[in-house]
């Protein structure tokens, strides 16, 4: 029983077939130029490299509406995704069940099935990528809210005088631990690694900016901890490879708030950049 998972990203959308609890298949793609493109692609993917897929799950990074497959507003790819008919459109051309869900909400149930959260309960997602997503698990659920919106702590205000945000806020965790934030605050023609990659070697200006990303992540975790109660953190995505450059303003900022949230677990997601697409296949596993 084949189930296609799909995560569209930014700049980037993988793909995996799961098999039960197995990746037998997977790639990565530019994101194409559009929703249009998209559900080409998908309808692509699924006839020539998983001809027997019995569902498809697609994750968008923003908010959907699950019952019907619409995107309602999805920032960061390219293309005018408001309102598209995402699931409608890729079952007429593939004939299989489609579940469209948020990203982060698809990578928070693999992690939570499959990855680091495993056998934990309540647990805070954290995904960190050309935005940043959030999610929120609780008595071993994950939840969804009524635009699958529940759980966005990239949207978390940390600086209300800080840069504007795709949401219409200013200051969000997103303008500064999400890829472009990082490669802004460093300046110049970089990639976010390659900020990493001065950080490690003792480019002090580098370090500042994963400490600033560090400190507004932990900002919204906290406040996300306190009002939910979690114990557990889970943090992936892109940028999370440099999570050890975050940590130790991260922690310094969620031990001031020990007396209120106790002791938070910070734990790296193990898997890896497919995750989003796992968790879209697992629930696409739901829709069959």
């Amino acid at each position: 029983m084949t189930r296609l998972g799909i995560d569209v990203g930014g700049t980037r959308t993988k793909w995996v077939a799961l098999e039960g609890e197995a990746v037998v298949g997977s790639g990565t793609v530019p994101t194409p130029p559009g929703p249009d493109e998209t559900v080409e692609l998908a309808a692509s993917l699924a006839s020539e490299l998983a001809p027997d897929a019995e569902s498809i799950g697609i994750g968008l990074p923003g908010h959907v509406d699950r019952a019907t497959g619409t995107a309602l507003f999805v920032p960061n790819p390219p293309g005018d995704w408001d309102g598209y008919p995402l699931g409608a459109r890729l079952r007429a051309l593939t004939g299989v069940p489609v579940a469209v869900v948020n990203d982060a909400r698809a990578f928070a149930l693999a992690e939570l099935e499959l990855g680091a959260a495993r056998g934990l309960a309540d647990v805070l997602f954290a995904v960190l990528g050309t935005g940043v997503g959030g999610a929120v698990a609780l008595g071993g659920a994950v939840l969804a809210g009524p635009r699958d919106n529940l759980g966005e702590i990239g949207h978390v205000t940390v600086a209300p005088w800080g840069s504007a945000c795709c949401c219409g806020n200013k200051g969000c965790v997103e303008t500064f631990a999400a890829g472009p934030g990082i490669v802004r605050a460093f300046g110049g023609s970089v990639t976010p690694e390659e900020v990493a990659e001065a950080a490690r070697a003792g480019d002090g200006r580098a370090a500042r900016v994963f400490e600033r990303a560090g400190w507004a992540l932990g900002v919204a975790l906290g406040d996300a901890a306190s009002v939910l109660g979690v114990g557990s953190v889970v943090v992936g995505g892109g940028v999370s490879g440099a999570l050890d450059l975050m940590r130790s303003a991260l922690h310094a900022h969620l031990a001031r708030r020990r007396p209120l949230i106790g002791d938070i677990a910070v734990l790296p997601a193990v898997l890896g950049p497919l995750a989003g697409a796992i968790g879209a296949a697992l629930y696409g596993r739901r829709s069959g």
